[in-house]
């Protein structure tokens, strides 16, 4: 008899592979989308130094610098095939809340509504309004706060 694996079980065992994916690498963020979900893992503090400055003296930092920490990402993917319409014209900046509708989705006659998974602001538009999309297509990206 063959073991099944549960979903979770699979989701949380990609999620240990590309943890170590990003400590293997020299990247600061890694962003990975398949089918229904998004991952972006982002290492907190400096990139791993490149090899060329392994052997020479690394510069450091002055006390006024500090690098911007990044913020976390969440972006709002279609619920349905359709034709979208936003909710007003979104800009890079506008502020959103947990639950607002942030458009709909018209497809057979029926509006699908795009609520916002979280506060935040939005930090990138992807799909202009009036635009066909996919079942799963990024709309929008929200800066969560």
């Amino acid at each position: 008899m063959q073991a099944s694996v549960s979903d979770t079980d699979h989701v949380l065992g990609l999620l240990d592979d590309l943890m170590r994916l990003a400590d293997g690498s020299p990247a600061v963020t890694i962003e990975v989308e398949a089918d229904s979900f998004s991952v972006s893992v982002t290492r907190r503090g400096a990139a791993r130094p490149d090899a060329s400055l392994a052997t020479k003296e690394r510069p450091t930092a002055a006390a006024g610098d500090a690098q911007p920490t990044r913020l976390p990402t969440q972006r709002v993917h279609a619920t349905t095939v359709g034709i979208f319409n936003p909710a007003k014209e979104w800009k890079t900046g506008d502020a959103v809340s947990r639950g607002d509708v942030l458009g709909g989705i018209k497809s057979l006659g029926q509006i699908a509504k795009i609520v916002a998974p979280a506060d935040g602001e939005v930090r990138e538009v992807l799909v202009a309004g009036g635009a066909p999309v996919e079942y799963g297509q990024p709309l929008l990206v929200i800066t969560v706060r």
